[in-house]
């Protein structure tokens, strides 16, 4: 899931867009910015529109001392799920089905997003 892609540098970093196990999330490989463990290297642009959105969840979740369960982080990337377009561009080769793949991220984030919101509220004592 790419709330838990994790930043440049934890395993290396992507230069080329890929597409593998496009419905497995703990494999998930899409575009060069999201998968587990997965993420661009610094300057790389993104392969698509969903591509894109992971790339700045990413950067969001850097800034954010790797808080991959960051409410803000993954809310936001739930948004810009919402503007991609299951037909729109993509990249050559790409073997993963858009609108699949966007579902499969977007069930990983919502959860991530619960995951923040109950452990960050006893991280504040509540």
């Amino acid at each position: 899931m790419d709330a838990f892609v994790f930043p440049q540098g934890s395993q290396g970093c992507s230069r080329k867009c890929e597409s593998s196990f496009c419905a497995v999330p703990p494999l998930l490989r899409y575009g060069k910015y999201c998968g587990i463990l997965y993420s661009g290297c610094p300057g790389e642009k993104p392969c698509d529109a969903l591509d894109a959105c992971c790339m700045v969840h990413d950067h969001c979740v850097d800034t954010h001392n790797n808080d991959y369960l960051n409410t803000r982080c993954n809310e936001n990337l739930l948004s810009c799920l919402d503007s991609v377009s299951p037909a729109g561009p993509t990249f050559p080769g790409n073997e993963c089905d858009v609108g699949q793949t966007t579902s499969v991220i977007r069930g990983v984030i919502e959860t991530a997003v619960l995951a923040g919101k109950i452990l960050h509220k006893r991280d504040d004592g509540q």
